[in-house]
């Protein structure tokens, strides 16, 4: 009892600190890239964002989907042994996996940039494809070390990783600026921290391998055949599920400046709106890591109430998850939405697209659905549902951005990936052979409805009234102080009204970090 109890322990420890560790690093992960933009403005931000999806793959690989699914693999092992043997044989077959991805962006790194529009952008693939000789090291030492429920490793390398990469990006950006380097060259130079920095992350797991691991047992436990199979089929679904957002930037990289260029902007004026256009991936980037903390806490105790077929107790936590989370992101995409003229102007120096931004910020409300959705499908074994959805929503997000955007510019990319996003919810919803029983479904859509306006209209002729009765001359410093000033009101504004028209039930508000402090019963 006493060792069940001290691994319990052991597990919500390492836990509460993988977690910290992943906040700390999605939160690095956003912030940099305003002062990153402020540094090289919308030219410098195109060109970076261009060639990001492709270390967002790399870092899913290598921080979420694989050392997860390589930690299930592990742990299933009866001994040490057998789970050092069974490390040793997923580092070779990933290190396979990950030559041949390093090869096939460098050698043909041109024929990708000519396929997103912009020759130039072949130095800055060579330079992020560096990143995939160290991706299969990191993804199998961090999945072995959560598989013996030892987190330091995994959360330590996490955090010294994104440090040392934003440090080396800024830099790069800093010295482009003063120095006049080109602004691809100083692209090339941001995504080679990407690998600098994975030397750095890898050093830290290495030490912990010469202390806790030392020499791999050479048994042969699983078939190579059967490893890759398994490493590619549920690991490869796993990863598609984390990289949702990253995906569909990826797309937006090779079709977005095309249909600007279609519409009848010139080459350069269309990097210029794809550049503000992307601006919008790092405030969604910042919505997600709040909403979707919030309820990921919870979700391992799905899969437990499903295994002991506990039906009751497996619906009211996902329905449980699925309120918090709707009424989470709905008051963090409204109040984006609403003050979106100050936050562009305060992060970026400029109100130009904040319409355009503010659809895109639509995406941090389904994208929370369909991870939510999507973690409860994976928890009953459902990964072929979620896996066909999202594929169908990346093939309609790429035969339609083009059109959109060249129809409608660059409001069009915004459109793709909503309707996108919608799509994939909807194939979920409909496919999956578990129905969500939300209790009081219309009654809480009702409310919540009626919560947000009043929110928002309140913001809305406020923002106005603030920001022009300010006295000082300096755009950015209004615009802080204006969303100091408008944020708080319009969050207890939220919370007072929610909780008068009994939006949660008690126990959900119980459930929602920092507010339940504020919420008497």
């Amino acid at each position: 009892m006493k060792n069940s109890e001290n691994k319990l322990a052991a597990l919500m420890k390492g836990a509460m600190l993988l977690s910290i560790a992943s906040l700390i690093s999605k939160v690095l992960s956003a912030f940099y890239r305003v002062p990153f933009q402020n540094l090289v403005g919308n030219l410098g931000f195109y060109i970076y964002q261009q060639v990001y999806p492709i270390y967002g793959i790399g870092m899913t690989l290598a921080l979420s989907g694989l050392p997860i699914f390589i930690s299930r693999l592990i742990a299933e092992q009866s001994n040490d042994e057998n789970k050092k043997a069974l490390l040793r044989q997923i580092l070779i077959s990933l290190s396979i996996f990950g030559m041949i991805i390093f090869l096939i962006l460098q050698l043909n790194s041109l024929n990708i940039a000519h396929l997103m529009g912009d020759a130039k952008l072949s130095i800055i693939i060579r330079a992020i494809s560096w990143m995939f000789l160290f991706t299969p090291f990191l993804a199998s030492l961090r999945g072995y070390f959560q598989a013996v429920l030892f987190m330091k490793p995994t959360a330590y390398s996490q955090v010294v990783e994104q440090i040392i990469r934003v440090a080396v990006i800024l830099l790069a950006a800093y010295i482009g600026m003063h120095s006049g380097i080109d602004p691809y060259t100083v692209g090339k130079y941001s995504m080679l921290a990407v690998p600098i920095a994975e030397i750095f992350s890898l050093a830290v797991l290495l030490i912990y391998f010469k202390k806790w691991i030392g020499n791999l047992p050479k048994i042969k436990l699983i078939s190579y055949s059967n490893l890759t199979k398994q490493l590619f089929l549920e690991g490869g679904t796993l990863c598609l599920l984390a990289s949702l957002m990253v995906l569909l930037q990826l797309v937006d990289s090779f079709t977005v400046r095309k249909g600007l260029v279609i519409s009848g902007l010139s080459m350069f004026d269309s990097q210029v709106s794809k550049g503000i256009y992307d601006r919008g991936q790092t405030l969604v980037q910042l919505g997600l890591v709040f909403a979707t903390s919030f309820s990921s806490a919870i979700l391992p105790s799905l899969s437990q109430a499903y295994k002991k077929s506990d039906h009751k107790t497996f619906n009211n936590i996902a329905n449980d998850i699925m309120h918090v989370s709707i009424f989470l992101t709905v008051a963090i995409t409204a109040g984006m939405i609403s003050l979106m003229p100050l936050i562009n102007q305060l992060l970026f120096n400029s109100q130009t697209e904040s319409h355009t931004i503010s659809v895109y910020c639509l995406s941090i409300l389904i994208t929370t659905i369909i991870t939510i959705y999507s973690s409860i499908l994976q928890s009953i074994d459902q990964f072929k549902v979620a896996a066909i959805s999202i594929g169908v929503g990346i093939l309609f997000k790429f035969l339609t951005t083009e059109f959109l955007t060249a129809k409608i510019g660059i409001m069009g990319a915004s459109f793709s990936t909503i309707f996108s996003l919608l799509i994939i919810l909807i194939l979920e919803i409909c496919f999956a052979n578990f129905k969500l029983k939300m209790n009081n479904k219309m009654m809480f859509t009702i409310k919540l409805i009626v919560t947000t306006v009043i929110m928002m209209v309140v913001e809305l002729i406020l923002s106005d009234m603030i920001y022009n009765y300010l006295p000082m001359h300096s755009l950015r410093l209004k615009s802080l102080v204006s969303l100091l000033i408008l944020i708080p009101i319009g969050a207890a504004l939220f919370i007072l009204i929610a909780k008068k028209l009994t939006i949660l039930s008690d126990e959900e508000w119980k459930s929602v970090p920092i507010i339940n402090r504020f919420i008497k019963d």
